[in-house]
């Protein structure tokens, strides 16, 4: 499991687990490095392929699996339209929000069809009026991240939390390489009518943790109390969170065609 952070990468990778079954073909679409799911799905035994376009992002990850002892083989910079097999779970966690109304449509008119029958599409989306944006917007657009870093508050805080903790809190590696803004503002309800327009039925809908962000990441993350009762009030006022996770399947009336493997 990864470590636990203030925006709830490990409760995450943990909800996505209670939907998986062993034998499962997993895909992850638009994996970046792999870091965050592919790969440690990977090492709990799972059969999971990462996908992404961005090829910097599957070359570091394919050396980092190298590193691991892992076949870097399931980490491809393909489009899904051009992967040749079915799968049982496809995985896009903050992948929906980068891509306009045409391309979205697109991929998952895709998806539906690279699901096998009685398969699970598993989404996560960032909240997009949620406190995620906000503070975003304040550290990256109003320019309060770059004034702190000129004052090395950040590394002031950084310091601060590793001497009370008695250790450095930091990700080891990058999500991703690639630069990406958020087209997409999903809410509680329009993601859910976004994934019935195109013929997915919800099987189940949480909120991800209440607050995140770089303010948020700087301030909490490794204080392990505050990490918890984040995850809690995610779950308590889903319609507040940060972030949403659902899963769904395609809707059987809608989809009568049985799929094979390729």
């Amino acid at each position: 499991m990864i470590h636990e952070n203030i925006y709830g990468h490990s409760k995450r990778l943990r909800w996505i687990v209670s939907h998986l079954n062993r034998e499962d073909t997993i895909v992850e679409l638009g994996c970046g490095t792999g870091t965050m799911i592919t790969l440690p799905l990977v090492k709990m035994g799972y059969t999971v392929y990462g996908l992404d376009l961005d090829q910097k992002s599957i070359q570091f990850g394919q050396e980092l699996f190298g590193k691991e002892g892992l076949d870097p083989s399931n980490l491809m910079n393909l489009d899904i339209s051009n992967l040749k097999i079915t799968s049982d779970v496809i995985i896009a966690s903050e992948v929906l929000e980068h891509l306009e109304d045409k391309k979205l449509n697109i991929v998952l008119q895709v998806i539906r069809e690279k699901l096998k029958l009685g398969g699970i599409f598993l989404v996560t989306v960032p909240n997009g009026h949620g406190w995620f944006e906000m503070e975003s917007f304040l550290w990256f657009k109003a320019g309060i991240g770059r004034f702190l870093e000129k004052l090395k508050v950040g590394s002031m805080i950084n310091k601060l939390k590793c001497i009370l903790l008695g250790k450095l809190i930091d990700f080891p590696f990058p999500s991703t390489l690639s630069s990406s803004h958020h087209i997409q503002r999903f809410t509680y309800f329009s993601i859910q009518e976004l994934l019935r327009s195109h013929g997915f039925e919800e099987v189940e809908m949480r909120g991800s943790v209440l607050i995140a962000g770089p303010f948020s990441n700087l301030l909490f993350t490794g204080l392990t109390p505050i990490m918890r009762l984040n995850c809690k009030l995610g779950e308590w006022f889903p319609r507040a969170a940060s972030g949403f996770y659902v899963a769904c399947r395609p809707c059987p009336e809608k989809d009568g065609s049985t799929k094979d493997d390729a």
